[in-house]
């Protein structure tokens, strides 16, 4: 299925030379949308690891078998270490103070949530979820800082999605631990892609049993917990998206809580997240190719409508004064000028502290481009019409009419790429 990615015409001849695959030995190389990028599995313990590969009915295509079977050389550790850990840690964790309430991140995907917690992150008052830490729940407290050094091989970069810089010290989604510690996640879709969505009930908790919406909780305060500690009570700034269809939840949780809500022109946002799980649903499926014409599409504008309808819904349960709603057009135009206003409307001190460090970052990252789509018109449609009440209200009806009168328009020398792996 194509990404809807439209290639400028000078790279062209480039994506046509990137077309033609290097001999493989196909039975023991995975091709990858997207580049090459080692399993996240790595951080699950050997009992989550098996019921993940017993739900998929162990489907697993003759080229993943290699990396699949490189888990086992590192899985039944975090069990052990997890033991160690809470062996020290455990007591101090549940006793440790929770007076500062979070900052949560929500927004769908490609709304620029990345960008807005890597901003955060260059504040030294405040702390994050690094990459480490989600990956391997189970034993950070006693394991950053040492083994990230080892595994820092299993990580490239940059993104395969987007060329953003990667890191283990970097921010990271907390959904990633939630699913390493073996509670349900939308994004164990990952694994077994072939199959369609999984634990799309897990977005809203709604229809979820109390037990199991009570163990999901549990969960997260079990990580929410010994971050605080590992990060000294400092502030935690949270980040995603999923989250942002549980806000009920996250209310009764945490009653004080601050956040920060993106926004962006669903026909741009819609194509950037077809490509997104076009990625790492190849770089993280135990079988692959992932096949997933029959239902992307569908699956990308169903969440995409269900996560602003569940926020437009429940966003009254949030103070307005611990509230921010932006576009992301307006902040990426102005970062600096958004963070300024985040931090005054939210009570959060340090902003003039933090600012240097903020345009430092921004500026090294300054020859970053967002990607250009192209949706076939039917395509568009659809996405106008499902989503024509989030469009009027956050003012991208004009934006709108002027992608379909381009769509309209006689088409530029340009291609709509749909990239073999690299």
């Amino acid at each position: 299925m194509p990404d809807y990615e439209v290639v400028p015409e000078e790279e062209t001849d480039k994506v046509a030379r990137r077309k033609r695959p290097k001999p493989r030995l196909p039975a023991l190389t995975i091709e990858r949308y997207g580049g090459r990028l080692v399993y996240i599995w790595f951080g699950m313990r050997a009992g989550d690891l098996l019921k993940l590969f017993k739900r998929g009915r162990y489907n697993f295509t003759l080229n993943c078998i290699p990396d699949a079977l490189a888990l086992w050389l590192w899985v039944p550790w975090n069990g052990v270490l997890r033991r160690i850990s809470e062996a020290k840690y455990a007591k101090r964790a549940e006793e440790v103070k929770l007076d500062t309430p979070p900052v949560f991140i929500l927004g769908h995907w490609r709304t620029g949530t990345t960008l807005l917690h890597d901003l955060f992150a260059e504040d030294p008052t405040l702390a994050y979820p690094t990459t480490y830490e989600c990956f391997f729940p189970h034993h950070f407290l006693i394991s950053e800082g040492r083994l990230d050094r080892v595994f820092r091989i299993l990580l490239p970069k940059r993104r395969p999605q987007d060329d953003v810089p990667v890191g283990f010290d970097r921010p990271q989604e907390e959904e990633f631990a939630l699913m390493m510690l073996g509670l349900p996640s939308p994004y164990l879709t990952m694994a077994w892609p072939r199959f369609g969505p999984a634990d799309s009930e897990y977005f809203e908790l709604k229809g979820v049993p109390e037990q199991a919406r009570k163990s999901w909780a549990d969960g997260f305060m079990w990580f929410y917990r010994r971050l605080v500690l590992k990060h000294g009570g400092k502030r935690l700034v949270m980040k995603s998206p999923p989250n942002t269809s549980r806000l009920k939840l996250l209310t009764e949780m945490f009653p004080n809580a601050r956040y920060v809500y993106l926004v962006r022109n669903p026909i741009n946002l819609f194509s950037s997240t077809v490509k997104l799980w076009r990625a790492l649903y190849s770089t993280q499926g135990l079988h692959n190719p992932p096949h997933l014409d029959r239902w992307l599409d569908d699956y990308v504008l169903d969440t995409l409508a269900m996560m602003t309808e569940a926020y437009e819904r429940d966003r009254h349960l949030i103070p307005e004064d611990r509230r921010v709603e932006i576009r992301f057009e307006d902040f990426i135009k102005d970062p600096l000028t958004a963070m300024r206003d985040i931090y005054a409307r939210l009570g959060i001190s340090g902003f003039d502290q933090a600012e240097p460090k903020m345009r430092a970052f921004l500026d090294a990252r300054s020859e970053h481009s967002v990607s250009k789509y192209r949706l076939p018109e039917p395509l568009r449609r659809k996405i106008v019409d499902r989503m024509g009440a989030f469009i009027d209200r956050y003012g991208y009806r004009e934006a709108v009419e002027v992608a379909a009168a381009s769509c309209a328009a006689p088409k530029p020398k340009t291609t709509v790429r749909e990239r073999e792996p690299s």
